[in-house]
């Protein structure tokens, strides 16, 4: 394909993207309105994974609804996470097939979000109200929006004419919020693999190569309770509880100042992070306390880079803590129980080859074109995701590419509709240059 070919094609799907606007944001009002919500263990993304296969199958794919207990081997891989129910929560793979001898390209998106929340909404959660630009909703950004472009620009391409040798395949999974991830694993085991994946996860249209990984785990603190009348000797679970609630966020500041991130994450993008989940102690059925508190608790969430084991970011924190011991002595005395509350998300990256290379080279062209500006440089992602199951459980590799947007996992999450229609089209650009038209 000459440069002539190319602009003439990039033309032709930007017209395409511009007179077809409203039947884009209406399959993503439709998505953002059929509730997906992951309410481990269980979750109720069955009918909006049947909406996608019943619109891949209208948009001329092939399109398959599975359930993940049908996938050989799934529950006996050493990265499964049990303690999941997948009845009646399916994954959904599409597939647009090409003429043969190209190149074939996956959209993998997960379905399901997290739950909508105690705070107040401005927006419904589920209304997909669109206000000044914007599309409101749970899931909007995280990451319906993504999926939603996707499903557009292979539907773009098939109306245009635009024949591609090879397929386009689209993935909806489930389970991959709260540690998930089991979703995308049963994929990769079934075979709907590609030369090439786009995990669609918000990311302000910036290219992703590489993710952040993460894990959440709990510290139990066990004192002794009462009213030292007697001179009795007391110890606060609450003050060891809140002392370690400062310990790991010191420790946080701590890694910052000694570490030295990888080149993907000194460019711009967020470092790893420590964070402190949420925090109890006493009995909260009372009103009123009657006693030191006998027990406590905290979750906390540590991220780490590629290379990084969840086992290997645990064992630092506690070499940090007990350097810190004199700064909070009613941690001497009381000291935690840790338990990991979900599976350790690893941090991963793309391939350093030629065919990374390539591949990163033709997204940053077709970016170019479809936002009419050079996409800003990559970086590594700020967030953990299921890319590691890519990167460290298949022979694809996977780059992070989604809209703009915000308030993810937040009350009036929303998606910034104009840079949701430049993401389909530079999805289109790029599946049209990765994959190769028929008659080249």
């Amino acid at each position: 394909m000459n440069i002539e070919e190319q602009a003439a094609i990039s033309q032709r799907i930007g017209q395409w993207v511009e007179t077809h606007r409203d039947e884009a944001i209406e399959l993503l009002k439709r998505l953002v309105q059929t509730t997906s919500v992951n309410n481990p263990p269980t979750g109720d993304e069955a009918a909006c994974q049947q909406v996608i296969a019943d619109w891949l199958t209208d948009a001329g794919a092939t399109a398959e609804t599975y359930a993940l207990a049908d996938v050989p081997g799934l529950q006996e891989h050493p990265a499964y996470m049990s303690g999941r129910d997948y009845n009646n929560r399916p994954n959904v793979i599409g597939t647009f097939a090409g003429s043969g001898g190209g190149r074939s390209l996956l959209f993998s998106s997960h379905i399901d979000t997290v739950y909508e929340g105690t705070e107040t909404w401005t927006h419904g959660p589920f209304a997909a109200e669109v206000v000044d630009g914007r599309l409101y909703g749970r899931g909007s950004y995280d990451m319906k929006g993504g999926l939603a472009a996707s499903m557009i620009a292979a539907k773009a391409l098939r109306e245009l004419g635009i024949r591609l040798r090879g397929d386009i395949r689209i993935e909806s999974v489930v389970d991959e919020e709260h540690g998930g991830a089991n979703g995308t694993l049963a994929g990769r085991l079934r075979g709907d693999n590609a030369d090439m994946a786009v995990i669609p996860e918000p990311s302000n249209l910036r290219m992703y190569p590489a993710h952040l990984g993460g894990g959440i785990w709990r510290a139990s603190f066990t004192g002794r309770s009462g009213i030292a009348w007697g001179g009795e000797k007391l110890v606060s679970a609450l003050e060891a509880t809140v002392d370690f609630a400062r310990l790991v966020r010191e420790f946080g500041e701590f890694r910052k100042r000694r570490d030295t991130p990888p080149a993907w994450w000194q460019n711009g993008s967020k470092p790893a992070e420590v964070a402190i989940m949420s925090i109890s102690s006493g009995d909260h059925a009372r009103e009123l306390q009657e006693k030191v508190p006998a027990t406590g608790e905290l979750s906390f969430w540590i991220e780490g880079y590629p290379g990084q084991t969840g086992d290997e970011l645990l064992a630092d924190l506690m070499a940090y803590y007990e350097t810190r011991l004199d700064n909070y002595p009613a941690l001497r005395s009381c000291r935690p129980t840790i338990v990991p509350l979900i599976r350790y998300l690893s941090a991963s990256e793309m391939p350093a080859d030629e065919r990374t290379a390539e591949f990163l080279s033709i997204a940053r062209a077709a970016g170019s074109r479809a936002i009419g500006s050079e996409p800003l440089p990559d970086v590594g992602a700020p967030f953990a995701c299921d890319g590691f199951m890519f990167h460290l459980y298949s022979a694809t590799p996977a780059l992070i590419l989604g809209p703009e947007g915000a308030n993810a996992h937040a009350p009036d999450e929303y998606i910034d509709l104009d840079s949701y229609l430049k993401l389909i089209r530079w999805y289109a650009e790029m599946a049209v240059d990765w994959c190769g038209l028929q008659s080249d």
